[in-house]
């Protein structure tokens, strides 16, 4: 799972979308297809004045003096930002017994954590860290095989991104803006790159440079869906000037809607009436501004997906085919939440499991499900910083979890059975199927809970055989008792769909015998070690350096058109290891191409370039 956000943010989107999102709860969701209500989120205005205060994360590359690029941003999801960074948060009223207080459930229910192997991303973590929204998440990890369970015994490389043997493991965890939680980290990198200081200037002698702090030129359009990109001639309102959107010239206009008709989890009929009532699409951008754009940056592989499907945006065939054969297939995933009404007295906060469906394995989600390996990760939200539970002795009083949250995440090889028995697209009348809070919480939610119990109530699922209580030699003791009683009441449960959590593996084509096509949507459950983070070998995988053609596909992280400036980052189009890291490569990679071309294009700023649009705009 991935941070899908950050590629449009770090590529200094003038517009972005990330993986498609909704659903009803009232939570800080941000997901690929739930999420919850609606918010607008305004430009930040806070900014680094403290002494001692660390400096927002400076681009590679900068503008000529006095020139702005404005970002504009656009998400699909009911509230925030972020993706596949999603967080859950519940909050119950406690009894007049209890005190009254409120109590919060919390989950990090998509990317679980991430991992900065590259000497690309390591500094960029680092500065992450010094701002106080990202720590590195120590617990008691294990993992399990065939074999018996054991702290770092996943072969190197296998299981989970590395879990437990290839430490270190990152979090967000931004305890002074709000708790934390993954999510915690696009929330906080938008409000750096709202509250960014100008260069003003080449510096004075003494090698200090002066500085003017910029008026925000970000802003965040959540709950919105760009179901349509044009390219205009003259860049004005003027209708008649639209052209397809395969021609050249001109400047980028954005058609989209936002609330009910946008969601992800919005029947379809309702969809088409929402639609209807707010009279169709519209024109999207800053009603106090020239809403035309001189660039487009998507982070969505699904967008140029066909019409049919909700995040859908419209874009030109002839690129949307080329982002299609650089991302070949996606590994579908759930993940479940659970909250226990008691703490689960088991030696671990987080587990991989590899039961015949790992390294080299043959699972392609056509077995029946008692034959599928389901679950592949289970983690204790409490364990993570900026998550520490009230029985720990943090947060006492903040609001921060008590009862015991655990997120579940399923194999690859089980989404897709799953998927196959629900898909998106209705196979009658091609209409998108969104997921149901009635199905996953009868479902799927249901069956990664049922299989987690098993897993600890059963011998195998803490050790081998011949484990006893008390053992001390890294094995897991089966300190456990088989009676399902024997574990606390669940008082949660909710699941997430994840039609697109990653990419598949670069050297897996059409030929992979794990790779099954479902709606018209290839997905692949084939592995391979997700980490350390490198460059793939196979399709979109060759290092730059190799590369003697700057233009060949193959040959960048991102795919670009520069002569219409659009552009898709993410990491379904990086060729690292799937993961958080390669979409923020993506996207840093992105952003430097973009500034070079703006730099390299001296009539862009001596007709004014955008600096002529910041005049248009009243604030």
């Amino acid at each position: 799972s991935v941070l899908s956000s950050a590629a449009a943010v770090g590529a200094g989107a003038v517009a972005g979308r990330r993986a498609g999102s909704a659903g009803t709860r009232d939570d800080d969701d941000d997901d690929d297809d739930g999420s919850s209500a609606p918010e607008v989120v305004e430009p930040a205005t806070k900014t680094w004045t403290a002494e001692g205060s660390p400096p927002p994360p400076a681009p590679p590359l900068s503008l000529p003096p006095g020139v702005r690029i404005r970002v504009d941003l656009y998400d699909q999801g009911r509230r925030g930002v972020g993706g596949r960074s999603s967080h859950r948060r519940v909050v119950v009223e406690k009894s007049d017994e209890g005190g009254g207080s409120e109590e919060v459930m919390a989950w990090d229910h998509g990317c679980q954590f991430f991992r900065a192997d590259t000497d690309r991303f390591k500094p960029v973590v680092s500065n992450w860290m010094k701002h106080g929204f990202v720590k590195e998440w120590k617990g008691r990890f294990v993992h399990r095989n065939a074999g018996g369970t054991g702290e770092g015994s996943d072969g190197g490389g296998g299981g989970f991104f590395g879990m437990p043997s290839m430490p270190p493991f990152y979090v967000g965890a931004d305890e002074e803006h709000g708790g934390g939680g993954m999510q915690s980290i696009p929330r906080r990198l938008l409000e750096l790159c709202a509250a960014r200081k100008e260069r003003n200037g080449d510096g004075d002698d003494d090698g200090t440079e002066e500085t003017i702090l910029s008026d925000p030129i970000l802003e965040v359009f959540t709950g919105t869906r760009v179901s349509r990109i044009e390219r205009r001639a003259d860049g004005g309102d003027d209708g008649d000037a639209a052209h397809s959107a395969g021609g050249m010239g001109g400047k980028w206009s954005l058609f989209g809607t936002s609330g009910t008709a946008a969601y992800h989890d919005t029947p379809e009929h309702a969809a088409e009436s929402a639609l209807a009532e707010s009279g169709g699409d519209v024109r999207l951008g800053r009603r106090d501004c020239d809403r035309d754009y001189d660039a487009v940056v998507l982070t969505d592989a699904s967008s140029s997906f066909g019409t049919w499907h909700r995040a859908s945006a419209g874009v030109p065939e002839d690129f949307a085919s080329r982002v299609r054969e650089r991302v070949g297939a996606r590994v579908p995933l759930f993940s479940a939440m659970v909250a226990f009404e008691g703490r689960l007295d088991v030696p671990f906060d987080a587990i991989s499991f590899d039961d015949g469906g790992g390294i080299g394995g043959s699972g392609s989600g056509d077995d029946d499900d008692d034959d599928i390996t389901k679950l592949w990760f289970a983690a204790r939200s409490s364990s993570k910083p900026g998550m520490r539970g009230e029985d720990e002795g943090e947060g006492k009083g903040k609001g921060m979890p008590s009862r015991d949250c655990w997120t579940l995440v399923s194999t690859p090889e089980y989404a897709l059975s799953k998927i196959r028995e629900t898909p998106m697209q209705d196979p009658n009348t091609g209409e998108f199927v969104p997921q149901s809070a009635d199905y996953l919480t009868s479902v799927p939610g249901p069956e990664l809970e049922r299989a987690f119990r098993e897993a600890l109530l059963t011998r195998s699922g803490m050790g081998d055989g011949d484990d006893v209580p008390g053992r001390t030699d890294g094995t897991m003791a089966a300190a456990v008792d088989p009676a399902p009683s024997a574990l606390p009441e669940t008082v949660y449960l909710d699941a997430q769909r994840w039609g697109s959590a990653m990419p598949c593996h670069r050297h897996l084509d059409e030929r992979s015998g794990t790779r099954r096509t479902v709606s018209g949507v290839p997905y692949d459950t084939g592995r391979a070690p997700l980490a350390p983070t490198r460059m793939e070998e196979g399709r979109g995988g060759a290092a730059r350096s190799e590369k003697d053609d700057d233009d060949d596909d193959d040959a960048t992280n991102f795919l670009a058109d520069d002569d219409r400036m659009l552009f898709q980052a993410g990491d379904m189009v990086s060729g690292y290891t799937p993961g958080f890291e390669g979409a923020a490569i993506s996207g840093m990679d992105a952003a430097e191409h973009i500034l070079r071309l703006l730099r390299r294009d001296e009539s862009f700023f001596m007709s004014g370039g955008n600096q002529a649009n910041e005049t248009r705009c009243k604030r």
